[in-house]
């Protein structure tokens, strides 16, 4: 599974710490030392709080994979919890803070927590370890290993490559035995180093030249693929008209870190990864070229031969790849597509009246409850999307509260775990028990 880097912003947590010593800004607690933000029900009852408790009355009556409400925060049109799921639980920032906690998928007891006092860091999770990269002023990152169950540190790796600015390319990936793969640079090149995951010492560095180092991923075989470019870029036509021709992705031997092999660009186009898929042993991206731009969905196999292309939409559109399906959004026309061979699988025109789907929303975030159903946050309620058909069957959907036009219950997250689901909208955050 291809891990997902988060940075965030906040403010410097007040903690006195030696200058110098390796992940210094990095303070991990206990179960005993940490705390949840959210409520339970007594507490709900001490402090009220109108959208929050509306929120809560109406999941109460929620339809599976829905179940009973757990716990609640509320706030003021801030976007101020995010939630993520994990193999352990629920994990739940705050805004204006670093600090993370992570949530027991059954108690909900929070079993540890970490708080980074640089105003940038970023985050990556396998099933076992959290990792946390310290964004330094005038500094290249220190990485952190966490053990992801209780929260103890296992290791520190000061990085001796480059400083990391805000839009400089940086990603990470887990690897056989917790090693880690760490891509840091610039827009035209970049380092890349495996780490140990016994101690986090170095295996092996070399410098990649990857277009902006926008992806960094496995389709598996011992294989590492890195390269493209934010789509943001590629969708300009103004920016993508003087791309020069480039590299758009290198293979790499996760064993080694040679060069396996290369995917050169032309000039006036570019490639953006929508992820790699170990099981299928592919990597799918789009590939964008002028005028338009166009678009055209393309999967590569890890020797970097091209399997199948497709053209789903014209102009502008959202891809995912999730369990092994291209999902496709332009405007209100959705698609899902075989990721093994691009074979088309359905195609469904989805309501625009009222507005569908909350803004900023990335087919990228829809969380899965299983290989054939995902989770979708809607304006108007909670949809279980079935992947294989493209249908929202009416049975499982939990309808939200509405206020007219207004954006008050709108989820901009939506998480799910083993046992719990986390939804957070403009004006509250709500976790329920999820049901089979």
């Amino acid at each position: 599974m291809i891990a997902v880097v988060l940075v965030v912003s906040g403010a410097a947590v007040g903690v006195t710490r030696l200058r110098h010593s390796c992940g210094a800004e990095v303070t991990s607690a206990s179960a005993a030392q940490s705390t949840s933000p959210f409520l339970d029900a007594g507490a709900q009852r001490e402090r009220p709080d109108a959208h929050r408790d509306r929120l809560v009355r109406t999941l109460r009556h929620a339809r599976p994979p829905l179940g009973e409400v757990l716990g609640a925060v509320g706030y003021d049109y801030q976007q101020w919890a995010q939630v993520s799921a994990y193999d352990q639980g629920i994990g739940v920032r705050t805004r204006d803070n670093p600090d993370f906690t992570m949530l027991d998928d059954q108690t909900l007891r929070p079993l540890w927590s970490v708080s980074v006092a640089t105003a940038r860091s970023a985050y990556d999770a396998s099933s076992t370890r959290y990792l946390v990269a310290t964004m330094l002023r005038g500094r290249a990152p220190d990485l952190v290993a966490l053990d992801a169950r209780t929260g103890h540190r296992l290791w520190c790796r000061g990085s001796t490559g480059p400083v990391v600015g805000p839009s400089d390319a940086f990603a990470t990936q887990f690897l056989d035995g917790e090693d880690v793969a760490v891509l840091s640079g610039g827009t035209t090149s970049q380092r890349l180093v495996r780490l140990a995951g016994t101690d986090g010492h170095e295996l092996w560095s070399r410098a990649v030249t990857a277009d902006h180092g926008d992806f960094l991923g496995t389709p598996g075989g011992r294989l590492l693929v890195t390269g493209g470019s934010d789509p943001a870029d590629l969708l300009d036509p103004a920016v993508l008209s003087k791309r020069p021709a480039g590299m758009a992705l290198v293979g790499v031997s996760a064993t080694t870190g040679k060069t396996v092999w290369t995917l050169p660009t032309p000039a006036g186009s570019g490639l953006h990864v929508l992820g790699a898929d170990a099981d299928l042993g592919l990597v799918v991206a789009e590939r964008w070229s002028g005028p338009g731009p166009t678009g055209t969905l393309v999967a590569l196999d890890r020797a970097g031969h091209e399997v199948w292309t497709r053209a789903p939409a014209t102009g502008a559109y959202d891809a995912a790849l999730r369990a092994g399906r291209v999902l496709v959004r332009a405007g209100s026309h959705w698609a899902a597509y075989d990721a093994r061979t691009g074979r088309p699988l359905w195609r469904r025109t989805m309501p625009d009246r009222p507005q569908l789907l909350p803004y900023g929303f990335q087919l990228a975030d829809v969380p899965l409850l299983d290989e054939d159903h995902a989770l979708l946050g809607t304006t108007t309620a909670l949809r279980t999307l079935d992947l294989r058909t493209g249908a929202m069957p009416p049975a499982s959907s939990t309808a939200l509260p509405r206020d007219g036009i207004n954006t008050t219950f709108w989820p901009y997250q939506v998480a799910v775990s083993n046992g719990l689901v986390a939804v957070a909208t403009n004006t509250a955050a709500v976790l329920v028990r999820r049901t089979r």
